[in-house]
């Protein structure tokens, strides 16, 4: 149930948090509302699929979450940057603690009450979903908050702003090359956005490394796509 309401958690308030979702957020109740409900919905559907009976704990943790996006979306006023990363991890950290001690209080089922469910729901594919789950949305938020948080607003864009999915598709493939053992390849990712023409010279071309200005943010998310290649290696080899 942990693992699935984890799952539910990084669909519901990331994948499937929509810019224009986020922008309604900042601007109205009914923002949070609308983002609440399809957090409560995940929840609600991820959960039944551990056991349909435990669905008035999810509704639990849906509407709490809710109560938290409306506090702070509307009773929160960060001044700097560095108040907004803490307002963040605070935020983040809320959502999944009232996951583990609703998990943990109502004594939630670890396996299906389906046993085709229950089948196809093995530990490797559920650590391989929150893992790669996070390296999208998740991490592009988290690294955000963090980068600006550290090392100021001129560090990397804000939300919204800036490149997004390619540095997804990066930390994807840094993953799995690491899950896959071929880790000498990780370097070779990080290449393509970062090679410019600098001359040609008759059939020939010059190239040169372009540093990105976001380096922390690169480097961040490098080490986290190592370590989530990683853990899912070890979950994969050691079990």
């Amino acid at each position: 149930m942990a693992a699935m309401l984890i799952i539910a958690h990084l669909l519901g308030d990331y994948v499937l948090q929509f810019n224009f979702i986020a922008r309604w957020k900042a601007r109205s109740l009914w923002g949070v509302a609308a983002h609440g409900g399809i957090v409560t919905l995940v929840t609600l559907l991820g959960a039944m699929l551990i056991d349909a009976a435990w669905w008035p704990y999810a509704l639990f943790i849906g509407v709490t979450h809710t109560l938290i996006d409306v506090v702070k979306a509307h009773g929160v006023h960060p001044k700097n940057t560095q108040e907004e990363m803490r307002y963040y991890l605070l935020d983040q950290a809320a959502h999944l603690i009232i996951i583990a001690l609703t998990v943990f209080l109502s004594h939630a089922p670890t396996h299906s009450s389906y046993p085709e469910i229950n089948r196809l729901l093995t530990p490797a594919l559920l650590t391989g979903a929150i893992g790669y789950t996070l390296l999208l949305q998740p991490a592009w938020v988290l690294l955000r908050f963090i980068v600006r948080g550290v090392w100021g607003a001129e560090a990397v864009p804000h939300l919204g702003a800036g490149e997004k999915f390619e540095p997804m598709a990066e930390r994807i493939l840094i993953a799995s090359f690491v899950l896959a053992g071929a880790f000498y390849l990780t370097p070779l990712v990080l290449l393509p956005r970062r090679l410019s023409t600098i001359q040609w010279q008759g059939n020939g071309v010059g190239v040169w490394m372009r540093l990105t200005t976001h380096w922390a943010e690169t480097f961040l998310g490098t080490l986290l796509a190592v370590a989530v290649g990683l853990a899912l290696r070890w979950r994969t080899l050691g079990h």
